[in-house]
């Protein structure tokens, strides 16, 4: 069996991103992501995801990797049981041998190593990263992953019990910041999160059409939009959006879902959806690390 190089860290004190680091400070500048570059992570509260990661989901990331010298297995996201030694619930982590690897992890055991050969992560390319969670009859979950737009795991019924852990990005950190390590380098250009399970067509056009949500009547025939699968509707299902297209560095990555739904990035009117719950999400950083706001982007 295969195991990750975890060095766990015990962290007396966590500091927010504002208080301890080197981020970017232009004020006029206009900023499309941020760089990890180890020692940084983005955390959302459990009581904010929770009930979302226990019923359907999609999660998507553009994300790139960057040049690093250490052999630690780097986190692309993670999820940590607090109340049982902080074994990782659900793990996805860059391989430390295969430049173009993913290492998946489901109730603390290795799964699978993904081998794409899309992927360089020595270098900033960006690549969509797509989860998928769907609620099985029995309370269990299906579990996909897609690589921009081709569909690379897929395992059926999983025990999978998110507990009231916390949804990290970057590295793996438990809920209350007592542990950290394998910080991930690179950069994040945009983060979605769906309360559906999206159809590999929806993840082929979000991977083709990579500033768009939805599509409008320019990028699809009339009748696939009315057979449902790109309707503005569909929009009631995006529960967190975080695009870091800021003209000032902050440690509070707002949720732009809300304001999404408000403009109606489809072709007809907004949606009626019900009440929008806005989650943001919160960089930290250990003391002394960094994490910059960067103009690079898709």
């Amino acid at each position: 069996m295969q195991y990750i190089i975890i060095k766990i860290i015990t962290i007396l004190s966590i500091l927010l991103i504002s208080g301890c680091t080197d981020i970017l400070s232009n004020k006029d500048s206009n900023y499309n992501s941020i760089h990890l570059k180890g020692g940084g992570w983005l955390q959302f509260d459990a009581l904010d995801v929770q009930t979302y990661l226990e019923n359907n989901f999609s999660l998507q990331l553009w994300i790139s990797g960057d040049s690093d010298q250490s052999n630690d297995s780097k986190t692309i996201i993670s999820i940590l049981n607090e109340d049982n030694n902080n074994e990782i619930i659900l793990g996805l982590f860059r391989n430390t041998s295969i430049n173009e690897g993913i290492d998946i992890y489901l109730n603390n055991n290795f799964v699978e190593t993904i081998n794409n050969e899309n992927l360089d992560w020595t270098k900033t390319i960006f690549n969509l990263i797509t989860i998928t969670s769907e609620l099985a009859d029995n309370g269990n979950k299906n579990i996909k992953i897609f690589i921009n737009d081709t569909e690379v795991f897929s395992q059926e019924n999983i025990n999978i019990q998110i507990g009231q852990n916390d949804l990290i990005v970057g590295a793996k950190v438990n809920t209350s910041k007592t542990i950290a390590s394998n910080f991930w380098t690179g950069y994040i250009d945009e983060i979605r999160f769906w309360d559906t399970v999206l159809t590999n067509e929806e993840i082929s056009f979000h991977f083709v059409n990579s500033s768009k949500l939805i599509a409008t009547e320019d990028d699809i025939s009339t009748e696939d939009i009315v057979e449902g699968s790109y309707e503005d509707t569909r929009l009631c299902n995006l529960i967190g959006l975080w695009r870091f297209n800021y003209s000032n560095p902050t440690s509070s990555i707002r949720d732009e879902s809300c304001l999404e739904l408000n403009l109606s990035s489809g072709s007809n009117n907004a949606p009626e959806c019900n009440e929008c719950q806005e989650i943001h999400g919160i960089i930290y950083t250990l003391p002394g690390s960094n994490v910059e706001f960067s103009k690079i982007s898709l």
